[in-house]
């Protein structure tokens, strides 16, 4: 559709032209004797001309009009002409700015869904990358923000440089700069905002926390719209092009982790605070290629001690297939270990989870 204040500009100028050239339609056309003596049928011939001459920029072949002389002929040519020229281009101009505004809003509602703009932009999420489990395969990594650093993080090291965590056990032992894994591969963050929801918040480096490095997940899971949890994950394959390690000469899991209450604190007068039904109680979840979206292997466990570190270890056999239909194999199997995630999930919560090692046991 062209805009209003387009066609209002074409009426102008169509409007001057024909206007600047009645003076020369008066000697160039043959008016009938009549109007000569009657001044209101001569304004009605004056108007009739102009109209004719709007007329002549249709291809109406049927439409007898008076003829000017040659001069005339060819002024009037170029400067209708020039005028149409000039139309042209201020609509094709109107076209593009409407097409322009049009993408424009699209690429603003998509910033808004993902909570890059608005509201959500504001609590400083840097890894909003896909629903529940996110996709199987690799995703953007974490935010590189690193609290206490004295230096900007070193640039990652070939791959060579690695060896992958079924080899040594250690899936990160936190002396890489973040978001860099010791196994080679990147920590990163997931909420539920892509598939609805509303929870937020962040994953970042804390060089001291009481006493040893730590990867902290903080932030808000809210339940609105169906949604419900924060994670972050790391892929366990060093090659990509290979879509599982194999774990199956180790028992189990391993992680060192702490937890703190938050005090969620409103300032508006009256209003309800929803406190942690089950504080300290988290999930870790763990894929393999043959799991669909939303659908992992699931432990959940119980931290006892607020901000103190403990050790949690998970058997293999301890996971729960979660989500995969009929044809999910309900045992965990070792050998095809793809992704693992630690979890906040599934009641509303303010949330401080920190890792401070991840690897694999043996039971001796």
């Amino acid at each position: 559709m062209i805009p209003q204040s387009t066609l209002g500009i074409a009426a102008l100028l169509a409007t001057l032209l024909l206007a600047s050239s009645s003076t020369k339609s008066a000697s160039a056309f043959s008016i009938p004797p009549i109007v000569e003596h009657s001044p209101s049928l001569q304004a009605t011939a004056h108007v009739s001309s102009t109209t004719q001459l709007s007329l002549a920029f249709l291809p109406d072949e049927d439409r007898q009009l008076p003829q000017p002389d040659d001069d005339d002929k060819e002024g009037n040519s170029s400067v209708a002409e020039d005028t149409l020229n000039s139309l042209v281009e201020k609509l094709d101009q109107s076209k593009q700015d409407a097409e322009s505004k049009k993408k424009d809003n699209k690429s603003m509602a998509f910033l808004k869904k993902i909570g890059r703009v608005g509201g959500a932009a504001n609590k400083s999420f840097v890894n909003a990358v896909g629903s529940d489990e996110g996709s199987t395969g690799r995703q953007p990594p974490a935010d590189r923000a690193t609290k206490g650093a004295a230096v900007p993080p070193a640039t990652r090291k070939s791959k060579l440089a690695y060896k992958e965590c079924s080899v040594t056990g250690v899936v990160d032992d936190l002396t890489e700069p973040f978001p860099l894994t010791s196994s080679g591969n990147e920590w990163r963050g997931i909420t539920d905002r892509v598939m609805g929801g509303r929870s937020n918040g962040m994953l970042e480096r804390f060089n001291d926390l009481n006493g040893r490095p730590a990867n902290v997940l903080e932030g808000h899971v809210s339940l609105a719209n169906n949604g419900g949890f924060l994670q972050m994950v790391t892929d366990l394959p060093l090659d990509a092009s290979n879509p599982s390690v194999d774990a199956s000469d180790y028992d189990g899991i391993e992680l060192d982790v702490l937890y703190r209450k938050v005090e969620k604190k409103s300032e508006i007068v009256d209003e309800e605070i929803v406190e942690d039904t089950n504080p300290g109680v988290f999930n870790m979840h763990v894929r393999t290629p043959g799991t669909f979206q939303q659908a992992s292997y699931r432990y959940t466990f119980k931290i006892a001690q607020e901000n103190t570190w403990e050790t949690i270890r998970v058997p293999f056999d301890q996971f729960e297939a979660y989500g995969g239909g009929p044809n999910m194999p309900e045992q965990l199997p070792p050998s095809e270990l793809r992704r693992i995630g630690i979890v906040g999930i599934g009641r509303e919560m303010d949330l401080f989870l920190a890792v401070g090692g991840l690897r694999f046991y043996s039971v001796i």
